[in-house]
């Protein structure tokens, strides 16, 4: 449809056509693709480092009494009676009715798209920060419980492949005379305290959860993923961070920041190690 051989149409093909069958050329990798509008079709904008690339070298009908017909690509056509599949690359922001309105009749020709294809061309959430970001009243919803209990974060750049997961609990030790606020303390209020009797008077045993935050080494199927195991074994990754509290991952809309580094990110998606 993009290239122009066949276009998109309600009414089924003649009863004397067998098929369409196209000849595709694997051809090598580009660095990056550009997006292109076509037949009113918009290709996707591609920056990821995969193994190959296709170009369709010829289309042709195949009747059912044998015989083939020869199709010859449009590659400038344009129609007001085709819909248009186009999506959006840029998030709108309405900030007036007149705005708003404007873009409530847009959209009945032109729909956000919220899955995209991973690494794997496999289809995967956009990233939002309204998919991981702590919500909800109930704790057992926010995404660090979620991780504790066994998921697992999966989530890429257009280049490569992240992992964040929890790795345990880690004992901080905080003095009683410590200046940390009743507020600090109810904030985590659900971890193990204990304390000791030493010289200098009273500490506080705290158990932290503490995460880690790692490169995929290799971008791979999710059945390939779960037949290694979840969290992937340490010989597929690159550990960036460990023991890493989850106030040092900070959300954005457009990417994740871990100890200090920017990650900017386009998709995610969990897993779970059961």
């Amino acid at each position: 449809m993009h290239t122009g051989y066949c276009s998109p149409t309600s009414s089924p093909p003649p009863s004397a056509i067998q098929e369409l069958r196209a000849t595709v050329r694997v051809l090598p990798p580009q660095d990056s693709y550009t997006s292109t509008l076509r037949n009113n079709v918009r290709s996707r904008a591609w920056g990821a480092g995969i193994g190959c690339s296709f170009h369709i070298e010829c289309c042709c009908i195949v009747k059912k009494g044998g015989g083939t017909i020869d199709l010859e690509p449009r590659l400038s056509h344009t129609s007001a009676v085709e819909p248009t599949l186009a999506p959006v690359a840029v998030e709108r922001t309405m900030t007036t009715r007149a705005a708003a309105s404007n873009a409530l009749r847009q959209q009945r020709f032109v729909r956000e798209v919220t899955i995209q294809y991973n690494l794997c061309n496999e289809p995967w959430l956009k990233y939002s920060i309204s998919i991981v970001a702590d919500k909800g009243l109930k704790k057992t919803l926010y995404t660090s419980a979620r991780l504790k209990k066994g998921e697992v974060i999966y989530l890429e750049t257009h280049y490569n492949r992240y992992e964040l997961c929890f790795s345990g609990e880690k004992a901080r030790f905080v003095g009683s005379s410590s200046n940390t606020s009743d507020a600090e303390h109810e904030k985590h209020h659900s971890s193990h305290h204990h304390s000791q009797n030493g010289d200098r008077g009273s500490t506080e045993h705290e158990l932290r959860d503490v995460f880690r935050w790692s490169r995929c080494k290799k971008a791979m199927p999710e059945s390939a993923m779960r037949s290694i195991g979840i969290p992937l074994p340490a010989e597929q990754l690159e550990v960036l961070q460990d023991n890493l509290e989850w106030e040092d991952v900070q959300w954005s809309q457009t990417g994740v920041l871990v100890a200090g580094k920017e990650y900017p990110l386009a998709r995610v998606h969990f897993l779970s190690s059961n």
